[in-house]
């Protein structure tokens, strides 16, 4: 692989692989500096400044939220981000609905709690797929390919149907 300069026995541990390119586009360069920068300029009130923590086990102690802040939250709270203009400048209208972190925080515990069973339609479905891509590889043999489709393949399959049914916050694949 040389577009990312590391070794397909390297590369082959990964479910997933995205490309991202590096355009150089002095609008799109000027979006993300802008943002940045809001990000550093407007933050929220109750985080705390930055410093070196020691890596340790506690959560707590990567939250960014001052833990002596003795404001009552809402009980009332929405799942959406308020609308703020300083934080989301031009790109945002008032119209887009982004979800909370906070909300987001406790969706994603509850997925990870998710232990979705495979089911025979999911099996048989996995394994047809997995057929055709190694029939394909197969016949398409005079194509370079820049990763065989092997076991570990299959077993990726089953990885991600896996995280697609806990991302539905379901119990079964």
């Amino acid at each position: 692989m040389e577009n990312i300069g590391l070794q397909d026995s390297l590369l082959s541990r990964f479910d997933l692989l995205f490309v991202m390119l590096d355009i150089a586009d002095a609008d799109h360069d000027n979006l993300i500096s802008e943002h940045v920068l809001r990000m550093h300029r407007y933050r929220n009130p109750k985080e705390q400044d930055g410093e070196v923590l020691p890596m340790g086990s506690l959560v707590e102690m990567l939250s960014t939220e001052n833990p002596d802040n003795d404001e009552v939250e809402d009980t009332n709270e929405s799942i959406y981000e308020k609308y703020d203009p300083l934080l989301h400048g031009k790109s945002r209208s008032k119209k887009d609905q982004i979800l909370s972190t906070k909300f987001m925080r406790k969706y994603i515990h509850i997925a990870r709690l998710m232990k979705p069973k495979l089911t025979q339609e999911a099996c048989d479905t996995i394994a047809d797929e997995y057929s055709k891509l190694r029939n394909q590889d197969m016949m398409d043999s005079d194509v370079a390919r820049t990763q065989p489709v092997t076991a570990r393949t299959l077993e990726t399959l089953i990885r991600l149907a896996s995280a697609h049914a806990k991302c539905r916050l379901s119990f079964q694949v």
